[in-house]
């Protein structure tokens, strides 16, 4: 078994999600004035190496997770289109290889998560059972199923804030909750795309999901997104707007939004591979421009349209 193979069972490519960990210093503790009265959290150096070492154990123990699913799928992997060039269903990896490597990478998750934070350590434990509740009961039931994902992301956003000692908000629970149903139901409407009238011999929910109920879950779920993030900047900023106009960011997040569901429905494999979104050149420009913009409004606002103030005055009128 080459290399190549044991990085394949990790599946590197879903560790994307684990990012949610960092979401924690993004949105708290940030001034409402300029100068700061305080130095924001994503610019407190001592918060990241706690953040990432909860990231790199949640890449251990999803991994460990995955690998776990692809010994269950085998013999459904083998007739799958795609999946049967995975490792263990195109026979390049072996099965004790694949137990041996899930074992090491989950005990080892498990120990790290606990000399890092208790509370994060408890969160992975949480994890791990959601995760195979999911592989063995909840992928078979249609919602329960993207619930149950988006139930793990959350998760992970709100290990984030545990690992730097700082609250989680609803806000952070609702729009990851969102979030991770765009991303589910997505998935699904792209297999069933993918598989046609095979579909539910490779996943049995297809049997209980069809092309309506996935895209009134898409839309549905793509609209609170939207609607959640704009009532978040407005609820928090709408007193400050002359100093911090994160609504200005609305249109650009709506937009990406958008843009991932037109993905979906026109048949790009984005909606079954989401880490292959940013190689979608309008995601990826709308995500520059969104963190460019978020970064700014948040944060330099004042001091960036002072500066244009002193170069051009008169464009600014007082």
């Amino acid at each position: 078994m080459a290399l190549r193979d044991y990085i394949q069972l990790m599946r590197p490519w879903q560790w994307y999600k684990n990012l949610l960990v960092f979401l924690a210093i993004v949105f708290v503790d940030v001034p409402k004035e300029w100068p700061w009265s305080t130095i924001p959290a994503v610019f407190r150096l001592h918060y990241y190496p706690p953040l990432i070492a909860g990231f790199i154990i949640l890449c251990a123990v999803s991994s460990a997770g995955y690998i776990v699913n692809d010994i269950e799928d085998i013999q459904k992997d083998t007739a799958h289109p795609e999946k049967r060039n995975r490792p263990l269903a195109s026979g390049a990896a072996s099965l004790r290889t694949a137990y041996g490597l899930a074992g090491t990478l989950l005990i080892g998750g498990l120990v790290s998560a606990y000399l890092l934070n208790s509370v994060f350590f408890l969160l992975v434990i949480l994890y791990i059972i959601n995760s195979q509740l999911y592989n063995y009961f909840f992928r078979n039931l249609a919602v329960v199923d993207v619930i149950a994902i988006a139930v793990g992301f959350i998760i992970r956003a709100i290990a984030g804030t545990f690992l730097i000692h700082v609250p989680f908000t609803s806000w952070l629970v609702i729009g990851v909750f969102f979030f991770a149903l765009v991303l589910a139901f997505g998935k699904r409407k792209n297999e069933l795309q993918l598989l046609g009238e095979d579909a539910p011999l490779h996943k049995p929910v297809f049997t209980q999901y069809t092309d309506a109920v996935l895209d009134q879950g898409i839309m549905m779920s793509a609209t609170w997104v939207i609607f959640f993030y704009t009532l978040y900047c407005y609820e928090n900023f709408r007193d400050v707007m002359q100093v911090q106009p994160i609504m200005l960011t609305v249109p650009i997040a709506a937009g990406i939004i958008l843009r991932y569901v037109y993905l979906i429905q026109s048949g790009s494999p984005v909606g079954r591979k989401p880490h292959l979104a940013f190689k979608d050149k309008g995601i990826l420009a709308g995500a520059i421009i969104f963190a460019v913009t978020l970064a700014w409004t948040l944060f330099f606002w004042v001091p960036v349209f002072n500066f244009f103030y002193e170069l051009f005055p008169p464009l600014f009128p007082p």
